[in-house]
C-alpha cells in the first residue's frame, strides 16, 4: 500500500506522546505511507528529527495529532485552512476529551485512517474579531478580567442587547466547547447533534443572569463599557489579546470547518463525557 504523505504533530515535552507517535509512524511505514513531521515537533524530538518536515500553515491532506485537547486546538488554530485537512486525534494526555483514539489502539486506527474506515465529522468554528486582528476558534472565546478587577460588558445579538455583565467576564462557546470552560462556569452541556452558540457569564454581580443559547448563525458583539477595567480576550486558550474600555469583540461563524476522522465517537459520547470530564482527577 502506498499513498500521500501523512503528517505527525506531537504534544511538546511528553515522553508518553512521543512513544505513541513513534508507534503511529512505524505503522505508517509498515503500510508504505510517507511520513512527514511538523517542524516544531521535529525540533523537540530527536526520534522524529530525521523525517521530512511541514509547516502547519500548509499541512498535508491527512494529519495525526498525538497529545491532549490543547495540542489539537493549537494545531487547528495554526492551520491556514483546516477544511483542507483530515485530522486523526490520538489521546496521549490526562484528559483529551476531544481526542477519541486511545493509545492502545493506535496501530489499528492508523490503518483505518489510511483505508478511509472512519466517519468524517465537520465541526463549525467561530471567528473572533478584536481590535487589531481576528482568528477562528473551535472551542470558545473568553473575555476575562485582569488582576482580579471587575469588568463591565454589554452583549448584543444582531444589534439587540441581550445582557449586561458586571463580573469576571464572559465565555462564548461552541457546541464542542460547551464541555470546557463554559461548563466549568455553569453553562449547559450541548448534545453534539446540535450546533449553537452558548453565552456563559463569569461570576456576574447580577445573580439573575444565566447562560443563553443562541443559533449558530447569530452575530454576537461584546462591548467593553467605558467604566470597565481592562481585560483580555482568550481564543481557544491559545491566543491572548488585551482589551480596553470602549473596545468591541465580534463573534460569528467562521468560513472554514474542522474535519476530524471519528471512529467510535458517536456511539459512546455520554460515556466519554462522564469518564473523561465528570470523573476527572
Amino acid at each position: 500500500m502506498t499513498g500521500e504523505a501523512v503528517g505527525i504533530v506531537v504534544k511538546p515535552n511528553s515522553i508518553v506522546a512521543e512513544r505513541v507517535a513513534l508507534r503511529a509512524v512505524r505503522k505508517l511505514e509498515e503500510l508504505e505511507i510517507p511520513v512527514i513531521v511538523e517542524e516544531e515537533t521535529a525540533k523537540l524530538y530527536g526520534s522524529l528529527s530525521e523525517y521530512p518536515r511541514f509547516s502547519l500553515e500548509d499541512p498535508p491532506g491527512k494529519v495525526i495529532v498525538v497529545g491532549g485537547d490543547g495540542t489539537l486546538l493549537r494545531t487547528i488554530m495554526k492551520m491556514r485552512d483546516p477544511s483542507k485537512t483530515i485530522i486523526m486525534a490520538v489521546r496521549a494526555g490526562k484528559r483529551g476529551f476531544l481526542l477519541d483514539v486511545e493509545s492502545y489502539e493506535v496501530e489499528e486506527r492508523v490503518e483505518d485512517f489510511i483505508e478511509g474506515e472512519y466517519r468524517l465529522v465537520e465541526y463549525p468554528r467561530f471567528e473572533a474579531f478584536y481590535p487589531g486582528g481576528s482568528n477562528c476558534v473551535l472551542n470558545d472565546v473568553a473575555l476575562v478580567m485582569d488582576k482580579a478587577k471587575l469588568v463591565r460588558l454589554s452583549v448584543y445579538m444582531g444589534g439587540e442587547r441581550i445582557m449586561g455583565i458586571d463580573g469576571d467576564g464572559l465565555v462564548i462557546s461552541s457546541t464542542v466547547g460547551s464541555t470546557a470552560y463554559s461548563l466549568s462556569a455553569g453553562g449547559p452541556i450541548i448534545d453534539p447533534s446540535l450546533q449553537v452558540i452558548v453565552l456563559t457569564p463569569l461570576n456576574p454581580v447580577q445573580l439573575y443572569l444565566r447562560p443563553v443559547v443562541l443559533p449558530l448563525t447569530a452575530v454576537v458583539d461584546v462591548e467593553v463599557k467605558q467604566n470597565s477595567n481592562p481585560l483580555y480576550v482568550v481564543l481557544d486558550g491559545q491566543e491572548v489579546h488585551g482589551l480596553n474600555p470602549g473596545d468591541i469583540v465580534r463573534v460569528k461563524e467562521c468560513g472554514n470547518n474542522v474535519k476530524l476522522a471519528r471512529f467510535k465517537w458517536w456511539e459512546n459520547y455520554y460515556e466519554r463525557l462522564y469518564t473523561r470530564v465528570f470523573s476527572y482527577l
